[in-house]
């Protein structure tokens, strides 16, 4: 009789116990969102792989040749957003100017842009700013947002709560350092 109880002990044990795995004791929070909340900003990058030139230090530009192309491939996970190339030459902080050229990329809903963030330089060419001879950054900003002063503007963004977060912008940079030497590209 006491090894009937035993396994009655034993077998109810057992039900309970698959009973008490099969079901959630932790109790759930029912709140349901209205929309599904959208996905917080990532950064672009350069593929430096594909930058031109490949070599960051020009130091004789101006002998024997007198055009120079510059060129950024831009991939972003976030396929949306509006990437923008800032071309800046010689950037001096304590009197920031806007950026020399901007090129926005055409968005073709592909993490890489299918064109190239490009600045061509010809020292033939009035007011170039290549054409001092000496030594010169050239650098190509490539933002997912608005710049103000070289910084990307966050996004504020309220969730389904009513709590209100930033969302991020993002800039990434490429430079090349170039020598203007003298030569006959005049």
């Amino acid at each position: 009789m006491e090894r009937t109880t035993r396994r009655q002990t034993w077998a109810v044990l057992l039900v309970a116990t698959a009973w008490a795995a099969t079901g959630c004791l932790i109790p759930q929070d029912d709140t349901q969102l209205d929309r599904v909340p959208e996905f917080m900003n990532r950064p672009p990058r350069i593929v430096e792989s594909l930058v031109s030139p490949q070599a960051r230090i020009i130091s004789d530009f101006g002998a024997g040749q007198c055009d120079l192309t510059f060129e950024v491939v831009v991939e972003d996970p976030d396929v949306d957003d509006r990437i923008v190339v800032h071309w800046y030459v010689d950037y001096n902080p304590q009197d920031p100017r806007q950026a020399y050229r901007q090129y926005e990329l055409t968005n073709t809903r592909e993490p890489r842009r299918a064109d190239r963030g490009t600045l061509l330089i010809s020292l033939a060419s009035a007011n170039n700013p290549l054409s001092t001879p000496g030594p010169h950054l050239v650098e190509a900003l490539v933002s997912d947002s608005e710049l103000v002063d070289r910084v990307p503007r966050s996004e504020t963004v309220e969730l389904p709560d009513g709590t209100v977060i930033q969302n991020p912008g993002f800039v990434t940079t490429y430079a090349w350092a170039v020598n203007t030497v003298q030569g006959d590209c005049r």
